[in-house]
């Protein structure tokens, strides 16, 4: 038989070798800081626009009752469960992101706890497969981006194949063949493109889900014996050519690799719910509210000075449409707007509702857009507010809370779980709030996920 090799090769022997004993403690805390994080944005997107629709699919598509839907009794095929526990996670864009790259943990989460309870995994073997997934996607994301920016207008959740099809497979106890087929099949379920960012559309969801539920699926596949490709990396249609600007930067695969785990080095966790890019322009302008608010905003002129990042995804024209709420999430006018008005960004502020707020959505229309070409920095901008009379009052923004620069604590993060779950549309996330984020914490010695899984369903 003819070897084939390629530079995955040696991420697969390393992602199948470490046993979770063996990983750092601070490692494992990560991880489930990830996990609350993602908890809190499934409580907080509950029952968002599209996720009801997400489940009775689900239910309709899902032979067999393998794994939880969070919040609820029901039980699905664990693909199924994870498809709508990720949709959930992602439905307010209020989920963890590494950027240049994806967001792991809307999609890795779901994968996790659904694998984890069809094998009975322990707790500490969860959390290394997220920690392992994690590293195997961002050494592959870091390489791809060496020479550059490497998004072409794809949906970069394309990462999230790897990682979770790399939880996926160590949950479920793949054979060393199985577990590199497992990870060709993902690949092979490349998804997505930027434009439904763009076009402010519910796909922004589903894709997440997509991904959670085609990372099971590839590993499941691979387990009944389908292979799936080998040169996943370097192939002549592999992920490095169809995707990176230029040569990887094959060191990066290696570098550390077994005793260095990414991740944590660049996940941004966010404090306001929308995208990551305007996570600075709501800080600054939360900052400078009380000064801003003396002027009479109706006879003021706003420029808003973007990135070329900010102005291609989140610099359209504010009008908010019969999904007024992905429109707010991805409007740099509309974060400013809705940080003037009402001085805060929760969840409530980025409802359907608020989204199409007669007086938000007017001074939103009224904020003038302009790129600034030579910013590299995707969140870097600035409010110029003009007003007859007096010098203009100019707000800098960049490197918003939550990015690596300027991060999140963990008290931080469990303030954020606690105010989503009061905020869910889900009783059973509001009544059981702490109890879940007592399990999380306990989780490294969990003998299973059962405990936690109980803690997310209504009591009986």
């Amino acid at each position: 038989m003819k070897t084939i090799n390629d530079p995955i090769d040696t991420l697969l022997e390393a992602a199948q070798a470490r046993t979770a004993d063996t990983l750092p403690v601070s490692v494992l805390a990560f991880q489930r800081l990830r996990i609350l994080d993602n908890l809190a944005c499934l409580a907080a997107g509950y029952d968002g626009t599209g996720t009801g629709a997400a489940q009775i699919l689900a239910s309709r598509w899902s032979g067999c009752a393998e794994a939880s839907v969070l919040g609820s009794t029901l039980r699905l095929a664990a693909g199924q469960a994870a498809f709508v526990n990720a949709v959930r996670a992602r439905a307010l864009d209020y989920c963890d992101v590494i950027s240049p790259g994806w967001h792991p943990s809307s999609s890795d989460i779901p994968v996790a706890l659904a694998c984890a309870e069809l094998s009975g995994a322990t707790g500490s073997e969860l959390l290394a497969a997220l920690a392992i997934g994690q590293d195997f996607a961002q050494r592959i994301n870091m390489a791809a981006q060496a020479q550059g920016f490497f998004y072409k207008g794809f949906d970069s959740n394309v990462l999230g194949l790897f990682s979770g099809s790399v939880i996926a497979a160590r949950l479920l106890r793949l054979q060393p063949a199985e577990f590199n087929s497992a990870v060709g099949l993902a690949f092979d379920f490349g998804i997505g493109t930027f434009q439904h960012y763009q076009d402010k559309t519910l796909a922004v969801r589903i894709g997440q889900g997509l991904v959670a539920r085609h990372a099971i699926e590839a590993a499941q596949l691979a387990a009944a014996g389908i292979s799936g490709p080998r040169r996943v990396l370097n192939g002549e249609n592999g992920f490095f050519n169809l995707y990176a600007p230029g040569l990887p930067d094959l060191s990066q695969l290696t570098e550390g690799l077994g005793s260095r785990f990414l991740g944590q080095e660049a996940t941004c966790f966010k404090p306001y719910p929308h995208c990551s890019i305007l996570l600075a322009l709501t800080d600054a302008l939360l900052a400078a509210r009380t000064d801003l608010m003396r002027l009479d905003l109706a006879k003021c002129e706003m420029r808003l000075e973007v990135s070329p990042t900010m102005r291609m995804v989140c610099g359209a024209r504010y009008e908010p449409t019969e999904t007024a709420e992905i429109d707010a999430q991805f409007s740099a006018c509309y974060v400013a707007a809705n940080a003037l008005l009402r001085g805060r960004a929760t969840p409530l502020q980025f409802s359907a509702a608020s989204a199409r707020e007669y007086d938000v959505v007017e001074l939103a229309q009224r904020i003038q857009i302009a790129e600034v070409s030579e910013w590299s920095r995707f969140d870097q901008c600035r409010l110029i507010v003009s007003s007859e009379g007096r010098a203009p009052i100019v707000v800098e923004a960049a490197y918003g809370k939550g990015w690596p620069e300027n991060p999140l604590e963990a008290s931080d993060l469990l303030v954020k779980f606690i105010q989503c779950c009061n905020q869910s549309g889900c009783l059973t996330f509001r009544d059981n709030a702490e109890d879940i984020a007592s399990q999380i914490e306990r989780l490294e010695g969990a003998s299973s996920v059962a405990a936690l899984l109980r803690a997310t369903c209504p009591k009986t």
